[in-house]
């Protein structure tokens, strides 16, 4: 192929491309979305401390030459929702579309520059009607863009702190769950160490150190641990940093303060198994509820009346797999999870991932909290299914 016709190849690739992200926000917008553009430079603390570990490590970070930090926005969400606030808040829904930025390994067929169409509905009383609304604008984009196949992946974080709530567990152990949920492998770890109420190994200098944690309110546990490292020169080994080895210190002292049922650990872990048609799972739930002795109804109440307006709105809930255990891999979420995904494109599965972030106006510098849920659209992933079930 001459470098003529591959020029005309790219060009008429990038027409194909954008005439579907303005297809995209077209029915966004048409939906009552007010489009909005963010800048592409953001401060990278607020995503630092906000995203999952997998847009962390994969972020374009770099200084300014004034010394501040900065970086390519990884996702949309967080630099739309700064937008929203710049303008005043109150309630809003806002679209957008653009390019966003991920580090790939070398070698990787992931793109490292693509492009989202994103829809957040900032400020709406009414959660449930708000999370069946992106749902089925997110259906309604799949279909319009002529993709027929795909499968919803979908959690629901509430479900999972309602139970927490319930349980009788330390408080701090409850901050600690509900904190690492969407990090799968760490979570397990201390579901285990909570199951094996690991507490440190009795007349050790270390359980000496648990004891004099206890009490101690998590800020003023991690300064101890901090001030008794730097007296004794020690660095945190292994990888670990300070605030981990303090976490893990805080865990044990915990455990050792007050006796975590075993039946509670139990417990958990049967709810994280949970999974199947979201009618089937509800059942299951209610059964475990009901075997501990807890109420979980309210939280109940709502998933019940969020699948019917989905289902409502036009959301083929037949194509929905439900599982207790899935949060997605962002920090911010705090309710209804979701993603649309296509399998057979593999790594490229999700077309679009979403779910309500209830508390991350509040971590932007809202004085009021501000209910939110949003999603976004995968533009290059949504044509490659579409091509893929084209058979072209």
């Amino acid at each position: 192929m001459s470098l003529t016709d591959m020029a005309a190849l790219d060009g008429e690739r990038l027409r194909t491309r954008e005439a579907l992200a303005a297809s995209v926000r077209g029915g966004f917008e048409k939906a009552g979305y007010e489009p909005v553009s963010a800048p592409a430079l953001q401060p990278a603390d607020i995503f630092l401390d906000m995203s999952g570990e997998d847009i962390r490590r994969r972020m374009y970070v770099f200084a300014d030459p004034a010394g501040d930090e900065l970086c390519l926005r990884p996702e949309l969400t967080i630099p739309v929702c700064r937008l929203y606030l710049e303008a005043g808040g109150g309630t809003k829904k806002l679209c957008s579309v653009g390019p966003v930025y991920r580090f790939q390994q070398k070698g990787s067929a992931k793109l490292r520059e693509f492009t989202q169409a994103g829809l957040e509905c900032l400020g709406a009383a009414d959660a449930e009607a708000a999370d069946a609304e992106v749902m089925a604008l997110a259906s309604a984009a799949l279909a319009g863009a002529g993709l027929k196949s795909y499968e919803i992946e979908m959690g629901d974080l509430a479900l999972f702190d309602a139970l927490i709530d319930a349980l009788d567990l330390p408080s701090g152990w409850r901050a600690r769950l509900k904190r690492h949920f969407w990090r799968p492998d760490y979570f397990r770890e201390l579901l285990d160490r909570l199951a094996a109420g690991d507490a440190g190994e009795e007349g050790s200098e270390r359980q000496a150190l648990i004891s004099a944690l206890a009490g101690l309110d998590e800020a003023q546990a991690k300064d101890v641990i901090e001030d008794v490292l730097k007296l004794a020169g020690i660095a945190p080994v292994g990888g670990r940093t300070v605030e981990e080895v303090a976490e893990r210190l805080i865990e044990q002292a915990e455990l050792a303060a007050s006796g975590v049922p075993k039946t509670a650990a139990k417990l958990i872990s049967d709810f994280l198994a949970v999974s199947g048609a979201p009618k089937d799972c509800i059942e299951q739930i209610k059964k475990l509820a009901s075997g501990a002795g807890i109420s979980l109804e309210a939280a109940i109440a709502r998933f019940e009346r969020r699948m019917d307006l989905i289902a409502k709105a036009g959301v083929d809930l037949s194509r929905a797999h439900f599982a207790t255990g899935f949060g997605r891999n962002m920090a911010y979420y705090t309710g209804l999870v979701f993603e649309f995904r296509v399998p057979p494109l593999g790594a490229d599965a999700m077309i679009c991932g979403g779910g309500r972030y209830d508390d991350l106006l509040s971590a932007l510098g809202s004085e009021k909290p501000v209910p939110a849920v949003g999603c976004a659209v995968g533009i290059e992933r949504l044509l490659a299914a579409v091509a893929r079930e084209q058979g072209q």
